[in-house]
């Protein structure tokens, strides 16, 4: 009995088990729930730091086995992560059925990033005995790199995000970024493994390691925690909330009572003597048509006047057609008004847009088939890159919906000189999913990765302010209209991760590359 229950997997690594290892998908499927649970804001640290453990021992049983069968067992565990994770989708079947399509095609795709992960895991493994707390990290993160380029670029299931909802202790991530964070759970895991399931019994190596690395995070972070960087100014920002249900704001019929809307949050929030209040993204109803040839056309003339008579400056998100000749560019845009109701010459939009539905992907190749298919390909163009708005001598950053995840945009805004930062959205797609506070929670990342300051101001919520250590104030409630103001530090400061980005990437990469080549070497060697 007791033999039956006992696995030795290939390396003599020992562990008890039991028959489940033989299963082609129990294990893999175990992991990715737990993984899964990771990205949920439930407040539970421990499946970010063991979620990959029953995966490992299932790889380690079948490290002789054929690449395709690891994969399948990868693919099996990134398809129970994805499935899971992805499961807000259903909230936009309301709005569309092609939503169950999408579904089930992004799960994929990114189950079989998972499994392109294992398999080049596992097969270092096999062939140089070397520890997952190594392995892991040179064969996942550069997988994530690669899927932050090309028009369906997407960072929303990076591993390091799975943190934001612990941001004291993510501290550490001003040091190395995203990847960094990502790497910590990786080699944190690979650890516990090691300690689990030890070769010939030897744990003191690996409780040693684990031990060293969790000091210095939790070291790290505590010195962090108590010493915030200091503002060179405040200023005072106040949000709107307006909570406009989606089929409202597409219907024209609705566009005065939105206006309506607007208009009374703003006075609302003008009471609170702010420098600057924010509208969401596209809450002005009606775009905004330029023709470049007539000047007099760039005008937003009711945002204007509300902001001169209330004396305030307004950040308002629109839609932008800029008209030249036969020519039409339409962007997700935001604008700047003063408070003496000047419409600033300066403005920003959108620059990564959501593929099939702001921008046709692989336009060359697509594009014959989706022309004219507004609604399946979009026809928004990206925006300027790295530009700030100018309000009241300091350089406010603005990034437009979902953009909040792409941490190389807040970076750059930083390096462009923006004190602090604005996450103007509508998030009303996403329903009363767990997504909504997931994504909120990236926010917590992006203001401790660059020191910075940022201000989130969602349609429906939730919006609220993050200071530079990760912490908010001022969070709202989903679904309700509300305004909130607050004074927001303005800090210089410049991160290593700001200075120096994604080195830990590239080293990852690196380390893959070389660890590739040194097997194949070894291996011609023996042949």
């Amino acid at each position: 009995m007791i033999a039956a229950l006992t696995v030795r997997a290939a390396g003599g690594i020992p562990f008890a088990v039991g028959r489940w290892t033989e299963s082609r998908a129990l294990l893999p499927m175990l992991s990715g729930l737990l993984l899964a649970f990771a990205y949920f804001p439930f407040d539970l640290l421990v499946p970010n730091l063991v979620a990959f453990l029953p995966m490992l021992f299932w790889l380690d049983a079948r490290l002789e086995a054929p690449w395709r069968d690891r994969f399948r067992g990868g693919f099996v565990f990134g398809l129970a992560v994805h499935l899971t994770i992805l499961h807000w989708m259903y909230a936009m079947v309301s709005i569309s059925v092609l939503a169950i399509l999408l579904y089930l095609l992004l799960a994929s795709l990114f189950a079989a990033c998972v499994a392109l992960s294992t398999t080049l895991a596992s097969w270092l493994r096999r062939e140089t005995g070397w520890s997952w707390a190594v392995l892991l990290p040179l064969a996942w993160l550069p997988v994530e790199w690669a899927a932050t380029w090309g028009d369906t670029r997407m960072t929303a299931h990076h591993l390091g995000n799975t943190l934001g909802g612990f941001p004291f202790l993510v501290q550490f991530a001003d040091l190395v970024g995203p990847y960094g964070v990502g790497a910590f759970l990786l080699i944190v895991n690979g650890l516990f493994y090691d300690l689990v399931a030890p070769k010939d019994r030897r744990r003191l190596m690996p409780a040693v390691a684990l031990l060293v690395t969790l000091g210095a995070v939790v070291g790290y972070d505590g010195w962090s925690w108590s010493h915030p960087p200091e503002a060179t100014a405040w200023m005072r920002v106040a949000l709107v909330q307006p909570n406009i249900p989606l089929a409202e704001k597409m219907d024209p019929q609705e566009d005065d009572r939105q206006g309506q809307v607007l208009e009374e949050l703003t006075v609302r929030a003008a009471k609170e003597k702010p420098a600057l209040v924010v509208w969401p993204e596209t809450a002005r109803p009606k775009p905004l048509y330029h023709d470049v040839h007539r000047p007099e056309t760039y005008a937003m003339p009711e945002v204007q006047a509300l902001a001169k008579r209330n004396g305030v400056a307004i950040l308002a998100g629109a839609e932008y057609a800029r008209i030249d000749g036969k020519r039409r560019d339409v962007y997700n845009a935001a604008f700047l008004v003063d408070k003496a109701g000047n419409l600033s010459e300066t403005w920003t939009a959108k620059i990564y847009l959501v593929p099939f539905v702001e921008k046709t992907p692989f336009e060359p190749v697509l594009g014959w088939l989706l022309k004219g298919r507004a609604w399946l390909g979009g026809g928004f163009r990206p925006g300027p890159k790295a530009t700030t708005l100018d309000v009241a001598g300091t350089k406010v950053g603005v990034l437009v919906c979902y953009e909040e995840l792409y941490w190389d945009l807040v970076r750059d805004l930083r390096n462009a000189g923006a004190g602090f930062t604005v996450i103007i959205t509508n998030d009303a797609w996403f329903g009363r999913t767990v997504f909504q506070e997931y994504q909120a929670n990236t926010v917590r990342m992006r203001a401790i990765e660059n020191r910075q300051a940022l201000v989130r101001v969602a349609n429906t919520g939730i919006s609220g302010f993050v200071d530079p250590m990760g912490r908010y104030t001022g969070e709202t409630s989903l679904f309700v209209p509300a305004v909130e103001a607050e004074d927001v530090p303005i800090t210089n400061v410049k991160t290593v991760y700001t200075r120096y980005g994604d080195f830990v990437a590239w080293i990852a990469i690196a380390g893959l590359v070389l660890a590739s080549a040194w097997v194949r070497m070894r291996q011609g060697r023996t042949a």
